[in-house]
């Protein structure tokens, strides 16, 4: 079995890299396009939210049933977030008042990003019984709760888990790294044995050897180079934009509209 790893390796290591590169491309676009989706919508609906609580202390309204409060605060909030599309690389000046059709991709407006079966507003109603607790909650396990039941919030692309997706990518420059370590290494093993049936009394004999020898070496070389070179690449686009911690922002924002909302409906 491991002849056959270390066969496969020695002849296809580069192609394997890029292989997993291209793979990783693709991840890491599908993540960061969702990442950006989500940073439009719980932007403008945590905004919309505080916006709507700050209203209500400076009116001194008292809130009496607090269901009854949530549904139209949070109802408000829906109505006064932009119709605008949370599609990736489109114009906000597009009105787009449904989910519809747009150049062949399913567009989502905010409006229809938060509305949905098991979008933010609905998972917020259905935690109502933390607001009706005078005990100040746990607000990171609450915002943790609603936000993992929004499908927007955890996959990427429907089915992969957007948490699987970033930790992946966070791992690929170290893991190209190791890879082009290992590879410098079999093109090493590779020339060893080369060397042994060298004869350097008649090197004109040995010209086999000693090109299998270069090969192996120059083979080695280049696994490193490869490695170098793509672990450089993803961590130069995971600098300039980080998904993990722009998710982290996301749900902070999440967290502190749902503090201000429930000490506002607390009264205090």
């Amino acid at each position: 079995m491991l002849e056959i790893v270390l066969s496969f390796f020695s002849n296809y290591l580069i192609e394997f890299m890029m292989g997993v590169m291209s793979v990783g491309l693709i991840f890491r676009f599908a993540a960061y396009k969702s990442v950006k989706n989500d940073n439009a919508y719980y932007s403008s609906f945590t905004r919309e939210l505080e916006l709507n609580v700050e209203k209500d202390k400076e009116a001194d309204v008292r809130v009496g049933q607090i269901d009854r409060y949530l549904s139209e605060v949070l109802g408000k909030v829906g109505k006064r977030l932009p119709q605008r599309s949370v599609r990736f690389g489109s114009s906000p000046k597009v009105e787009e008042p449904k989910a519809e059709e747009a150049n062949g991709k399913k567009s989502l407006s905010l409006r229809d990003y938060v509305s949905g079966k098991q979008g933010l507003i609905t998972n917020i109603q259905s935690e109502s019984s933390v607001f009706h607790n005078q005990t100040p909650p746990n607000f990171t396990e609450l915002t943790h709760r609603i936000m993992t039941q929004d499908p927007h919030w955890t996959k990427v692309m429907k089915h992969f888990p957007i948490d699987g997706v970033s930790r992946m990518i966070d791992m690929l420059p170290g893991v190209f790294i190791v890879l082009g370590v290992f590879g410098t290494f079999i093109g090493i093993s590779m020339a060893l044995p080369e060397i042994a049936e060298i004869d350097f009394n008649d090197l004109e004999s040995s010209a086999k050897n000693l090109s299998n020898f270069v090969l192996s070496v120059t083979y080695a070389m280049k696994t490193s180079i490869a490695g170098i070179f793509f672990s450089l690449i993803l961590t130069v686009l995971n600098t300039l934009s980080p998904i993990r911690q722009t998710r982290v922002r996301v749900f902070k924002k999440v967290e502190t509209s749902l503090q201000m909302l429930w000490y506002h409906i607390q009264q205090d």
